[in-house]
């Protein structure tokens, strides 16, 4: 094969690998603008049952009553949920009541429910049909999300459906106060836009010195990260929740191929606060691997304004992050539970 038979096969090469790489990262993009179109309304609680950012932070007045309580029981709480009870005469099964939902067309998401055993006297979560049966159902609808609290409609549609469900089964309905739920719904919303924090630190490159998509992979997954399917590396706990993320600065996917050579100008670590439960360790994780990222690619280390990030910043941070933390811990949210989880979701 002569020179120019060679050169041309590199350059075909080339170019299908770049088309290839083009192409992964307009699917990427649209399938985020269709996110964007379309966002995910949550759980569907006829499939799954119980419901498992930047956020303007408006003024913080009363506090959210939420002590001397546990966050993960299955009891009804009404400092995070508007709660109806469903009662009867007789028992019903969480199977009785799961076609009770289906027939009464059930469309409220983010409702979770708990089955009342008269003889234990304890709330159970149901998660789905059973033959397990109750004398009493909780559906719990929750007040407030990073999507704002729930507003007057809402509340009354889900009244409504309740309503239905009660008749399906034979039993009664009882709803909380309408006025007093949105009230709670409001100050929940405060405080959570209050504690709603995101850390970042950036790992910045010189023009002509970015290195490549390929390299910058190599590096995460020896530090043990992830690549997701939203094309951002992810660090886990033991639970497999997430504790941090590396993303690329320019909102780009890292993309599951071995031969990427997009250059990478820097990319961002982050940490979502309310939904870690060891945010101090994570913290100091994330900052340790993001100095390493740095000094191995040649970059900089740096926040959001391009200002130098080193020890004496951390404390700082994590001063702040301390408060944070104190603040939920406060209110009986502490950061990565399961309420808190639920509470900081879309």
């Amino acid at each position: 094969m002569s020179e120019l038979q060679t050169g041309l096969a590199l350059l075909g090469a080339a170019l299908i690998a770049g088309i290839f790489v083009f192409s992964r990262i307009q699917e990427f993009r649209y399938r985020r603008m269709a996110e964007q179109v379309l966002p995910d309304t949550g759980t569907d609680v006829l499939m799954e049952g119980d419901a498992p950012p930047v956020r303007s932070e408006p003024g913080f007045s009363e506090p959210v009553s939420l002590q001397e309580r546990l966050p993960e029981t299955a009891a009804p709480d009404p400092a995070v949920e508007f709660t109806v009870v469903l009662r009867g005469t007789h028992p019903a099964s969480a199977g009785q009541l799961w076609q009770a939902l289906i027939a009464a067309a059930v469309t409220t998401r983010h409702v979770r429910w708990a089955g009342l055993e008269g003889a234990a006297g304890r709330w159970s979560t149901v998660t789905g049909p059973s033959e397990h049966r109750f004398d009493a159902f909780a559906g719990m609808l929750q007040l407030a999300s990073r999507s704002g609290p729930v507003n007057e409609t809402k509340l009354a549609l889900f009244s409504e459906e309740m309503q239905a469900v009660a008749r399906e089964l034979q039993w009664t309905a009882e709803s909380p106060d309408l006025q007093n739920a949105l009230a709670t719904a409001e100050a929940l919303d405060r405080f959570c836009a209050k504690v709603d924090v995101l850390i970042g630190m950036n790992v910045m490159f010189a023009e002509g010195r970015e290195p490549p998509a390929r390299q910058v992979r190599e590096r995460a997954e020896r530090e043990g990260l992830a690549l997701g399917e939203d094309g951002v590396f992810h660090a886990f706990d033991d639970r497999q929740r997430n504790r941090f993320t590396l993303a690329h600065r320019d909102g780009l996917p890292f993309l599951d191929m071995e031969e990427d050579f997009t250059p990478v100008p820097g990319v961002t670590f982050l940490l979502d606060v309310p939904r870690v439960r060891d945010a101090h360790t994570a913290l100091t994780d994330l900052f340790a691997m993001a100095d390493r990222l740095a000094q191995g690619l040649g970059g900089r280390l740096v926040d959001d304004n391009g200002a130098t990030l080193g020890p004496r910043q951390l404390v700082a941070i994590q001063k702040q992050l301390s408060d944070i933390l104190h603040q939920m811990d406060r209110q009986g949210v502490p950061a990565g539970s399961d309420l808190a989880l639920r509470l900081f979701s879309n």
